[in-house]
């Protein structure tokens, strides 16, 4: 028996159940915890700015490794600052362990005028899987090893406990063969639950695909989390096929695959909205139909499109569309299931599938040629998708790993990006969509060492956490950050510009040269105004081997031709009641944007909202 304080024991029983990293923020009470926790073998402690950043450094490592993390934060407003990251976590399914000090004393519910006594496990009731608050020292190991037990089980999701200040420094008496640190390496590795679908569900689910005259298949973010990326390409490939992401599935299926649409949701163009108009049946694999894809419903998707909607979580299924079959289960193991019945059955791909499939594929070739066409101008200031394509190059050629943040940035993105694996491009878009690209690269990173992160964000959404630009510099991480600077909020501009005749209010930013707030914390960094500059720069900046910024100057009169698209469904009501006059004087302000723009434009209209592409129709 060995006698212990509470913060060694936290130290020992987060070693016993798999936490390899504890992101945390200081305070002068976290201290001899945190001590504690740097003195064991196994783990790993990250010391961020400040609370927020590090509950999404925390997500951003799970997603890349695969393995427990834990965010740990002081109580009152310093747990609270963690929430934005644990909601972002649960809204993705992301098994992270939250856990906080608070006070000994029970919540005071407004009876008195200590607004600190809160009820602080209650706050994160709505945004977690299962809560606890560690009533005494003994049961503190049990608790923590519950809770990591609840973050994987069934459906995923983050976990929060709170721990009383006054448990940290009491002792007990432990028996140390029972916090083992042997199978430490097993423990840490988030195993996924392989729930079978319902035998008679899946008997529906075959008998409408064989019944399919124009199938799709829709990879979410459940692909990745059930490693059946290859299992969904197979089944692809076997029957032929076609299927598209969302942008939480973004990387599921290569984008130059015969029979991926390309890109992730709208940002596909054409392809995407003749498949989800067209198509009579769609294989909705781990999706949560969310804004960025159009909800799965009317004004983007047809109403006569029959579903088949794949979840472990069954609070997904029938959230958004009104699936015709609901298969609770897991991804990876529901589409062997289907294989295995679809080709027990002796069933092959139909002859009209094949037609199907070669119309989308002209589609995405076509979209692929009119953006790598517009780009290619002569363009007086830096083009994003000009600059994304060259970014590319070295993303490919250096096996980089991409982080998107902010509004239009992301959009661009994954319109030029080259073909990425599955757990090589991250976007945390579930609640924290703008501003969380840097602590998220940082999560990214460390899962990976040895390997360089490539963050690509706007210049609005850079400032949100440009204090951990402190902590890239003093872990010397290797992340090479770019700063698409168009000095505006441009999402929201671009509506401005399109709908309300260039009011432009509140979407201005000054012209910031970013590279000298980067140097000043230690960083290499350069400003780029030359498309021409922009590998050289990049070069340059890896041969520091850490930390790197370039700001590159862009255009603000460039906008993804695709959000026309999300503007239907972000803004679907509003259309009705915008004013006519303005939206004609609209018109003439996007003709005034130059030929090559009003061209890309209008095409994205005909092709993609309008859906007439008569000649790869006849191509097919």
């Amino acid at each position: 028996m060995e006698s212990v304080s509470g913060n060694e024991l936290i130290a020992k029983s987060l070693v016993t159940n798999g936490i390899s990293y504890v992101f945390t923020a200081s305070s002068d009470r976290l201290t001899p915890l945190i001590s504690c926790l740097k003195s064991k073998t196994g783990i790993n402690v990250i010391i961020a700015r400040n609370e927020g950043a590090a509950t999404v450094m925390a997500d951003g490592y799970i997603r890349r490794s695969g393995r427990f993390s834990a965010i740990l934060t002081d109580d009152n407003g310093r747990s609270l600052s963690q929430i934005y990251g644990v909601a972002n976590a649960w809204a993705d399914k992301i098994p992270l362990i939250s856990l906080s000090i608070c006070n000994d004393d029970e919540a005071d519910y407004n009876k008195g005028f200590n607004r600190y006594k809160f009820d602080q496990n209650g706050v994160f009731h709505e945004i977690t899987i299962w809560r606890s608050r560690v009533n005494s020292i003994e049961s503190l190991s049990d608790t923590l090893k519950k809770g990591v037990y609840e973050s994987t089980r069934h459906k995923r999701g983050p976990i929060h406990i709170d721990i009383p200040f006054g448990l940290l420094d009491k002792t007990i008496a432990i028996d140390n063969t029972l916090f083992s640190e042997s199978d430490f390496a097993t423990k840490s590795k988030i195993r996924s639950v392989r729930l079978a679908g319902d035998e008679l569900e899946i008997d529906k689910a075959v008998s409408s695909i064989k019944s399919a005259k124009k199938p799709l298949i829709f990879c979410g973010g459940g692909v990745i989390a059930s490693e059946a990326h290859d299992d969904v390409i197979c089944f692809m490939e076997e029957f032929k096929i076609p299927a598209a992401t969302t942008m939480a599935g973004f990387g599921t299926i290569p984008i130059d695959h015969n029979y991926s649409l390309g890109g992730p949701a709208y940002t596909t163009g054409e392809a995407f909205h003749v498949a989800i108009n067209d198509a009579d049946l769609v294989i909705a694999l781990g999706v949560s139909f969310c804004g960025v894809d159009g909800f799965g419903l009317p004004p983007l998707w047809s109403d006569k499109i029959k579903f088949i909607h794949v979840d472990i979580d069954p609070l997904q299924i029938g959230l958004n569309v009104s699936p015709e079959i609901s298969i609770i289960g897991d991804v990876k193991t529901v589409i062997n299931q289907l294989s295995a019945k679809l080709r027990g059955e002796g069933f092959i791909s139909k002859p009209a599938w094949r037609s199907w499939a070669k119309y989308l594929s002209n589609l995405k070739k076509g979209r692929y040629k009119r953006l790598n066409k517009a780009i290619n101008k002569d363009w007086p200031i830096i083009h994003q998708g000009k600059a994304m394509q060259e970014l590319g190059k070295v993303i490919k050629r250096d096996d980089l790993l991409l982080v998107m943040d902010g509004g239009n940035t992301p959009v661009f993105v994954a319109m030029y990006t080259p073909p990425m694996g599955p757990r090589q491009s991250f976007y945390p878009f579930g609640m924290a969509a703008i501003g969380c690209g840097i602590p998220y690269a940082i999560g990214v990173q460390l899962a990976s060492p040895g390997r360089r992160v490539i963050l690509i964000t706007g210049d609005g959404s850079f400032l949100y956490h440009v204090q951990e630009l402190e902590t890239i510099r003093r872990l010397n991480l290797p992340i090479s950050i770019i700063i698409f600077n168009d000095s505006a909020w441009n999402m929201i501009r671009a509506m401005q510009y399109s709908m309300f005749a260039g009011n432009i209010v509140g979407t201005s930013l000054p012209d910031i040269d970013y590279s000298k707030i980067a140097k000043g914390f230690g960083l290499h960094a350069t400003r780029v105004t030359k498309v021409e500059d922009i590998l050289p720069a990049y070069e340059n900046s890896i041969h520091s081997s850490g930390a790197a910024l370039i700001d590159i100057i862009t255009d603000k009169d460039n906008f993804p031709d695709c959000l026309l698209s999300f503007s239907l469904v972000e803004f679907d009501g509003l259309m009705r009641l915008l004013n006519p006059v303005k939206l004609i004087k609209s018109s003439f302000l996007i003709l005034g944007l130059g030929r090559d723009r009003t061209f890309l434009l209008l095409s994205y209209i005909k092709k993609a909202l309008f859906r007439i592409n008569i000649i790869a129709k006849l191509r097919s």
